[in-house]
């Protein structure tokens, strides 16, 4: 019986531990993936940088290469606005799936003559992690209501 007790106030601190770990993580891939969406709808592209993987860098380029100085006049007035929505659609020890909410979104309607606020929007952003660091990981420009494939 004594036993037992010394093995259960030696793993108590183990389990606990384990849980922090698990939070941390938690909030370190929503806290990147708020920073990119922060800095992606409000056209900071060198700045979103900092949160992607090396293979996204690419979207980033064609974003930037697509946006125009009336784009910036747009988002100057009324900037992009992040919300973290909920808990993860989807995680495990190197994935989550982040549901945020942008508002004052710039329209990417390559339809419309002259670009527009969007009230809102729902993204879905991937998160990985890769040597201990959480990193968006973009498929493709961001789609509202879908999450790139992963």
């Amino acid at each position: 019986m004594k036993l037992a007790k010394h093995l259960i106030a030696l793993m108590l601190p183990v389990a606990v531990a384990g849980c922090q770990l698990g939070a941390d993580g938690d909030g370190a891939a929503r806290e990147v993936a708020r920073d990119w969406a922060d800095a992606y709808f409000n056209c900071d592209y060198q700045d979103a940088l900092d949160y992607v993987t090396p293979e996204s860098e690419k979207y980033l380029r064609f974003a930037a290469s697509n946006t125009t100085e009336h784009d910036l006049e747009l988002l100057r007035e009324r900037p992009a606005e992040i919300a973290v929505l909920d808990d993860f659609t989807e995680a495990n020890d190197t994935l989550r799936v982040v549901t945020l909410q942008v508002r004052n979104l710039l329209s990417a309607d390559i339809t419309a003559k002259e670009p527009q606020l969007i009230e809102s929007g729902t993204f879905l952003v991937t998160v990985v992690r890769r040597d201990g660091k959480w990193r968006v990981r973009m498929e493709g420009l961001p789609r509202s209501g879908r999450q790139s494939p992963y």
